[in-house]
């Protein structure tokens, strides 16, 4: 076994890119944006408020329909969408908002930006559209090299007796009950956890994948997920893999109180290699506008509770799978005793749904303003790029987060990654264990320090594991009393105070004011 070590980027997938993408991306969707926007960019979803010609309707329902085309040339697939998501809005419609969702094997920074750029200039005019949200995702042999996939979802709202009775829709009526209701949406996929799926032959989680992941997603803004729209791309349709996938997803929107609004399979084999499948969605979901979470709150002195992940959720797929299957030459069938079941079954283990532990906290909330604020000030969904590019996503200017890396102990699942191939815990430029992985931390709550002890309690009465992870600081403040952990696993001071011993600072860090994110 060779001893050079992996990193994200050496196994295929480029960060740094995909984060340049979009921050270039962003520029074209703001140029969309009207004045129903709430949401700064860079967040987990945009949110957007309700109209209020949508109270004028008869029966206001919310609708949804994904846009797809096919061909080799994807400057001309994106217009395609673009036009046909304009010629299809009814004259009785209210258009609210669209998503765009583009992957690649190699994600080219400028065409990505080219790509949403066709797609803004198409909803700049009048009636303005906001791109309030998108994906781009880079897949190593899931699609052929130089091909990109497009797929666009549009939201807009209706008046029920004019639409056909087989269209799906949201009923809006109990929105009503809101002062002032906002919609918050985002559009993500599952990655290269498909290629796991289809080697196994069980799709079916990849379905909790997508749901789950999205409803994370928007969680991270307080709001409650309300309906889905679900694509499912393939080199040629395998009814063996993609109807368990559809018929779990059905069963997942049920159980979640979700409408599936639209759902789309496409074949299309000059694009995915043979035998490869993409799994992607587009989730909306409704909060209280005032009660809309997006980091402004927070200040120092919060405290930080992580909440713990069932394995590794949908990122690092392309890294966990050179190391594990390539590196190693470990088999997805072998049982490995340290993990308690096989390598596939482990790998393949559901991305957690955070909604029905965290929601009633947030609930409690809004219902009891008279605590001096909201208890829980910020949310950030552990995606890729791990704690410290989701965390500094949330944070206000002015402040840091220092997480006790000691706090919990990553599963087992992490280090066998790690060990097989040599991947450092850190490494900011080719992406370590901590810059590709979750390890082990999900979620991330920022909660007022008065509230920590009580919240914490809370969420392991719902039976979600959790730690205190970290403190939130000014950015100036000096590190004086350190954030320890107690006997290095989770910690006793859930009012923010320092117990225990302290974890060894080290190399040279650069100032306060360079580093929002401190792993300690």
């Amino acid at each position: 076994m060779s001893e050079e070590a992996l990193t994200y980027r050496s196994s295929g997938v480029d960060v740094e890119a995909n984060l340049e993408a979009n921050r270039r991306i962003q520029a074209c969707c703001r140029r969309t944006y009207t004045e129903h926007v709430l949401t700064r960019e860079g967040l987990f979803g945009g949110a957007i408020r309700l109209p209020a010609p949508t109270w004028q309707l008869d029966r206001p329902v919310l609708v949804g329909r994904l846009a797809v085309a096919e061909g080799r040339n994807p400057e001309s697939i994106s217009r395609r969408i673009a036009r046909s998501c304009r010629t299809r809005i009814r004259k009785d419609e209210i258009p609210l908002g669209f998503l765009d969702y583009l992957a690649a094997a190699r994600l080219d920074v400028g065409r990505a930006a080219d790509l949403v750029e066709i797609l803004s200039s198409s909803f700049r005019d009048e009636p303005k559209i906001p791109v309030i949200g998108g994906e781009t995702a880079e897949m190593p042999d899931v699609f052929r090299s130089g091909a990109w996939e497009v797929v666009g979802a549009m939201f807009g709202i209706a008046g029920a007796q004019s639409l056909p009775r087989d269209r799906g829709r949201i009923d809006l009526g109990g929105l009503r009950a809101l002062d002032q209701p906002a919609l918050v949406f985002s559009m993500d996929g599952v990655g290269t956890k498909t290629k796991l799926g289809v080697s196994t032959r069980h799709t079916a989680g990849l379905a909790l994948d997508i749901i789950h992941h999205s409803l994370d997603d928007i969680l991270c803004q307080g709001a409650r997920g309300l309906g889905m729209m679900l694509y499912v791309g393939c080199h040629r349709r395998d009814e063996g893999l993609i109807g368990p996938l559809l018929e779990a997803a059905e069963r997942c929107c049920r159980a979640n109180d979700l409408v599936l609004l639209d759902r789309r399979v496409a074949e299309k084999p000059s694009l995915y290699l043979p035998g490869e499948i993409d799994v992607c969605g587009a989730v909306v979901g409704a909060v209280e506008a005032e009660a809309l979470l997006q980091g402004d709150a927070i200040e120092p002195g919060d405290v930080l509770i992580g909440l713990c992940s069932s394995g590794l959720h949908t990122n690092g797929y392309s890294l966990a799978r050179k190391a594990l299957l390539e590196r190693c030459g470990m088999q997805l069938e072998h049982r490995v005793e340290e993990l308690g079941c096989t390598l596939g079954q482990a790998l393949l283990e559901p991305h957690r749904n955070y909604a029905p532990v965290v929601l009633p906290l947030l609930d409690e909330a809004v219902s009891d303003p008279g605590r001096g604020g909201p208890s829980v000030r910020g949310i950030a969904h552990i995606t890729g790029g791990g704690l410290k590019d989701n965390l500094e996503r949330i944070l206000p200017a002015g402040v840091r987060a220092d997480i006790r890396l000691d706090s919990w102990q990553p599963p087992p699942l992490f280090e066998l990654i790690r060990s097989c191939g040599s991947i450092p815990l850190h490494d900011p430029v080719g992406k370590g264990m901590y810059e590709s992985f979750n390890m082990g931390i999900g979620m991330v709550l920022v909660v007022a320090a008065r509230s920590s002890r009580d919240i914490l309690g809370r969420i392991r009465g719902a039976g979600q594991q959790a730690e205190v992870i970290g403190r939130v600081l000014a950015l100036e403040e000096e590190r004086a009393g350190e954030y320890r952990a107690e006997e290095g696993r989770g910690s006793s001071a859930a009012n923010g105070t320092a117990s225990g011993a302290a974890h060894p600072r080290g190399g040279n860090r650069p100032p306060a004011s360079e580093e929002r994110v401190r792993l300690l």
